[in-house]
């Protein structure tokens, strides 16, 4: 573990340990920073930590046993009031397996203002890695209500019609709706149906753009979750 926490302790990313019981072993000035833990977070839980992401402790386990569970490392998607204000941030939890046996998780966390320019961010939270060509451009044409950019965002993200409807407090109806007026926007462009839509956005500069409303509300889920055993968590 020293040799872990001495090599998270120059990243300037936060990062930090925890048990397999989600107990706090180490966590880098940039993460303490990040939730307002001013002295050690050593022998601290999610439950306990000065911030509004305590709420999301629950969560926050759930999702670390489930990459020891299945020994595979899940990314996150969060928005919450950190100690700097509300910001997005992609959390990278790797389980650590020593002799076998699940010892605990690893995470390192990005902020995705920071990154959503980037192919290699880009292709994670697209879900869908087979497409080896992203443009990183925002396009401006066609142009969307606040409410079209939203959906498109979760579309994108690999989120079904009730899941966005979850995310974004609308009846799946009234999602469906959206959906409906995207391909219509985007029809000039050869869109016929909501396959094509998410094809050609990813490939055509909309995965780098950040609406608004996906900051308004505290949300923690994992992207990469093939067996989506776990539902987005939102409070």
């Amino acid at each position: 573990m020293s040799v872990l926490a001495h090599m998270l302790d120059s990243s300037p990313y936060p990062s930090g340990l925890k048990s397999k019981e989600g107990v706090f072993l180490y966590a880098n000035e940039a993460y303490c920073k990040l939730v307002n833990v001013p002295n050690n977070i050593a022998g601290l839980t999610d439950r306990e930590i000065p911030c509004d992401t305590a709420a999301f402790s629950d969560v926050f386990l759930q999702q670390d046993q489930y990459a020891l569970s299945h020994n595979k490392t899940v990314v996150t998607f969060d928005v919450h009031n950190y100690a700097h204000g509300i910001d997005a941030y992609s959390f990278v939890k790797q389980p650590i397996i020593i002799n076998d046996q699940p010892w605990g998780i690893q995470f390192t966390a990005s902020k995705i203002k920071d990154w959503l320019s980037m192919s290699s961010l880009t292709e994670v939270l697209a879900v869908d890695k087979s497409k080896l060509y992203f443009s990183t451009a925002i396009p401006t044409s066609p142009q969307l209500t606040p409410s079209q950019e939203v959906v498109l965002f979760w579309l994108l993200r690999g989120r079904q019609v009730k899941q966005i409807a979850e995310l974004i407090y609308r009846t799946p109806k009234a999602v469906e709706k959206q959906v409906s007026n995207l391909i219509g926007k985007f029809s000039i462009h050869g869109v016929t149906n909501r396959a094509s839509l998410i094809e050609y956005a990813r490939c055509n500069g909309w995965l780098s753009l950040m609406p608004e409303q996906v900051l308004r509300a505290p949300v923690s889920m994992m992207i990469n979750n093939d067996e989506d055993i776990l539902p987005p968590s939102i409070y």
